[in-house]
């Protein structure tokens, strides 16, 4: 009796669609309470035009239960929840008032009350020692310090100018920065005498952002445990757009004078004192000019003195770190195999533990006492979900995807491994589509990760979801070249000056390791790629025939032109060098020097925006395929930058890509 039951349910779902991808909540930011006993956390949705996400706030206990919704409204998006050190308040950004402002309200429920008008609205958020006030970065300029009224005039001032830059780095991802600086203010929770606005105080004043505008992650600041001293992070150099050398200050939380604690050749950020404060533990990137260099995981005196590595016999770089054990441990996430893994490193016997496997976790966050955790966790087929981590294996808190997909069709998946044209054995995954018999070949579809330093993990993503294009019918092979993360430094370092060599032959490896096994039809496959993988996408056009079509999106084509015409310098100058100095090494792995050869149908994406891949590389992709008399296409959105973001244009982004799939693979 049971089977034909369940014949009828697998009968009532249905492929994943575009619909569906959209419909999924997209859970994060979790921020665990002091004592432990409670995450906050945002969802978000796509708004009713469908041209940006709006975000409400949610709190749900540890012990479990239905999550409580504290704030949002439709249009709204909320950000950036952080309790304060009692626990019984909850600050968090909202755009409720126009622009991302700090509101705060009671954990118990009540409206929340707006505490910032800044004309450079709010990005990061902390509390400061006492709970008296926020601790809050935003633009301002240089010469306005906290100044509201000659912010607010200087902001409108520059809505009627051009563009006036004097450094590089004038512009990143989407924004102008010619103007304004990031920095952390001080502003009072409770107003002032007779209702007024309290002061609000500039705590790191000057020519320079706090934290850094480049590549700031949302962890490079850090209060004290007794309130009294503040963490930051900042760059020094003056070519900010050829420098990965940043340091962490610490400055009087009462404003003052900054001290540098740290002075390596590299990137140091993401400080985290000890619970006793006579610590301070923070990542560390040994190699100048390298943004994809092995993050170290370093613990100092506070005071001053040598700092300490404690994966120092490690491969792991270390992403998000917590203090354990009441001080006596760090507990950090690492890439490790196409997942990211959960591991602690204990202070006194310096050994390093695994503590997950088989997870792919990220925001981690912890109590004060560092016995109870928190994070998000996924998988290519399940979308994040806040979990509590009891000795490391995570319990689910929220189930807020489970509804979206309850009726879509489930796929398959596994790792993939080859022996690439040197011997190297090279990693990736396999995704096969609902209802897949094993060796049967499927037409396929190969994904080229971007980065290159990246890696396919065993992750949700809303933007490239394999799990979605596996689901129109397609085996989905998700190649792990060198270059990626999570097999070692030396497999990430093996890209460097090699951008079109080992990494091409591993991504050809693993395809043909996909058709070895009797899962892709080797005469109907495409492939696809975003960032690097566009790039890798524009190489393989030059470089062999053995796809139907292919996809590139924000992919570089003249790699020479393309690092006058980028912002972030220090990337071209390590991967390649100087242009007037290596011009053999750009022109040896320019895709434009082997237009010559292409011939396969290419659909070139981009948006307009796009400060990375400038969109002139995408145009000059067209003009030379369309010139050589290549079937090719051109989808173009003006309002996106490096990627594609709004739900509208996520939906005719898919819609454009699978019909040029199915056009050429069916």
């Amino acid at each position: 009796m049971l089977a034909p039951l369940l014949s009828l349910a697998l009968a009532a779902l249905h492929p994943m669609t575009v619909d569906d991808l959209l419909a999924v909540p997209r859970v994060g930011e979790p921020e665990l309470s002091p004592d432990g006993q409670l995450v906050a956390f945002t969802v978000a949705r796509p708004n009713a035009s469908g041209d940006a996400l709006e975000a409400a706030l949610y709190l749900v206990s540890t012990r479990g239960g239905e999550p409580r919704r504290l704030a949002g409204a439709a249009g709204e998006r909320v950000g950036t929840p952080r309790f304060s050190p009692e626990g019984r308040r909850l600050a968090f950004v909202s755009t409720r008032a126009g622009s991302s402002q700090a509101f705060v309200l009671p954990v118990k429920g009540g409206e929340p009350r707006q505490v910032t008008r800044l004309a450079g609205g709010v990005g990061e958020l902390l509390w400061s020692g006492d709970g008296a006030a926020l601790l809050v970065t935003s633009d301002v300029d240089p010469a306005c310090g906290a100044d509201p009224a000659c912010n607010e005039a200087s902001a409108k001032a520059a809505e009627r100018r051009p563009h006036l830059a004097t450094r590089l780095l004038f512009r990143h991802w989407t924004s102008w920065r010619e103007r304004t600086r990031s920095h952390l203010l001080r502003v009072p929770v409770e107003p002032g005498p007779a209702g007024a606005p309290a002061a609000t105080v500039d705590l790191t004043p000057g020519d320079r952002d706090v934290p850094p505008f480049q590549r700031g992650d949302g962890g490079d600041l850090a209060v004290s445990p007794d309130g009294r001293t503040i963490y930051f992070v900042a760059v020094e150099d003056r070519v900010e757009a050829t420098s990965t050398n940043a340091d962490v200050y610490a400055l009087p939380a009462t404003g003052g004078e900054a001290r540098r604690l740290t002075a390596g050749a590299g990137w140091e950020g993401s400080p985290r004192p000890s619970p006793d404060g006579k610590l301070l533990a923070f990542r560390s990137q040994p190699r100048a000019g390298y943004e994809s260099d092995r993050f170290h995981l370093m613990v100092m005196p506070v005071a001053g003195g040598p700092a300490h590595d404690l994966t120092a016999t490690s491969e792991l770089s270390v992403r998000e770190l917590s203090w354990a054990n009441g001080g006596k441990a760090l507990r950090f996430t690492a890439d490790l195999a196409g997942r990211v893994e959960l591991f602690q490193a204990d202070l006194v016997t310096g050994r390093v533990e695994q503590l997950t496997r088989g997870r792919n976790l990220s925001a981690l966050t912890a109590s004060r006492s560092g016995l109870v955790f928190a994070a998000l966790a996924d998988s290519l087929v399940r979308p994040p979900e806040v979990v509590l981590l009891e000795g490391g294996e995570p319990r689910r808190l929220t189930r807020f995807g489970d509804p979206a997909l309850a009726q879509v069709q489930p796929v398959s998946y596994r790792p993939l491994e080859a022996r690439s044209k040197d011997g190297a054995l090279t990693h990736g995954w396999i995704v096969q589509p609902p209802g897949a018999r094993p060796g049967e070949a499927r037409p396929a579809v190969v994904l080229v990760h971007g980065g290159p330093q990246g890696a396919w993990h065993d992750g949700w993503s809303f933007r490239w979801n394999p799990m979605l294009w596996a689901s129109q019918g397609w085996t989905v092979i998700l190649p792990n070249p060198r270059g990626s993360t999570g097999w070692g430094q030396a497999y990430v370092d093996a890209v460097n000056h090699d951008w079109g060599g080992k990494p091409f032959e591993d991504i050809m490896a693993v395809t043909d390791a996909a058709v070895v096994a009797g899962e892709a039809d080797p005469a109907r496959t495409c492939a696809a790629g975003a960032s690097y993988g566009g790039y890798m996408i524009n190489w393989l056009n030059g470089h062999t025939d053995r796809f139907r079509c292919l996809i590139t999106h924000a992919g570089d084509f003249d790699l020479e032109s393309a690092y006058y015409d980028t912002e972030e310098l220090w990337f071209p100058e390590w991967e390649l060098g100087l242009p007037w100095e290596h011009q053999a090494e750009y022109d040896r792995w320019s895709p434009h020097r082997f237009v010559t050869s292409w011939k396969t149908p290419t659909l070139v994406t981009h948006g307009e925006l796009d400060y990375r891949v400038n969109v002139a590389q995408g145009y000059s992709t067209f003009t030379a395929l369309q010139r050589r008399g290549v079937e090719s296409k051109l989808l173009v959105f003006p309002d996106e930058g490096h990627w594609i973001l709004k739900p509208r244009n996520a939906r005719v982004f898919h819609e454009v890509v699978f019909g040029w799939v199915r056009e050429h693979l069916h």
